[in-house]
């Protein structure tokens, strides 16, 4: 069985951070977390955690909806704790995810002999970001999902009640998972750094014992 350096499993804890990151940058940037489809399918409303996607009537000429973008809720929405919550695990994970990508950007330019990050505690810093970027999804609870006064805006459709996954939750989704494999690379790069430095010093010790007269 070959068994693999901390270097190598730095390296995949660094590949993966860094996916997961941009995972969940791409997330919280779109504005289509979750969905709504109407009733007879014909359209599809999408909402994010920070912004939701605004359509506009128009009825000089032909009567039609056009989409203008993603644009910030406004003060009349109501944010519930859930929603909060979600936000707040949102910009938790983001702000660790910079910390992190600009740790593996600094041990990159340096090289990893010169400078030894503690990939112990990042590993543990990794699985928290891991479990509140999974925890982001608590706004799948919220006024968001179950009570979406905006839809109401969309006067020409009949939408289902329940909200689905779309590309931003998937995101996150995705994010999780590479945040979570990530932490195990660090940890494994950790416990190969102290397995490899027990190693030396026992041939030290062992030269040293041979060596006296």
């Amino acid at each position: 069985m070959v068994k693999l350096g901390w270097e190598t499993y730095s390296f995949g804890a660094d590949v993966f951070g860094a996916t997961a990151f941009l995972l969940t940058l791409v997330g919280s940037a779109r504005c289509d977390f979750i969905k709504f489809t109407s009733v007879d399918g014909t359209f599809t409303d999408h909402f994010g955690v920070w912004r939701y996607g605004q359509w506009a009537y128009l009825t000089t000429g032909e009567q039609a909806w056009l989409y203008e973008g993603c644009f910030p809720y406004a003060d009349s929405v109501v944010i519930d704790s859930k929603w909060k919550a979600a936000r707040a695990f949102d910009a938790m994970v983001l702000i660790g995810g910079l910390l992190f990508f600009m740790m593996s950007a600094f041990s990159a330019c340096l090289g990893k002999r010169t400078y030894t990050r503690p990939n112990g505690i990042v590993g543990v810093c990794l699985l928290l970001l891991s479990l509140f970027s999974g925890l982001t999804l608590l706004i799948l609870d919220s006024n968001l999902c179950k009570n979406n006064v905006l839809l109401g805006e969309l006067f020409q459709f009949l939408f289902n009640d329940q909200c689905e996954l779309s590309t931003g939750a998937n995101c996150f989704i995705s994010a999780t998972v590479f945040w979570f494999a990530a932490a195990l690379c660090s940890l494994s790069a950790s416990r190969s750094k102290s397995e490899e430095n027990d190693e030396v010093e026992g041939g030290l010790t062992e030269s040293l014992i041979q060596g006296e007269p």
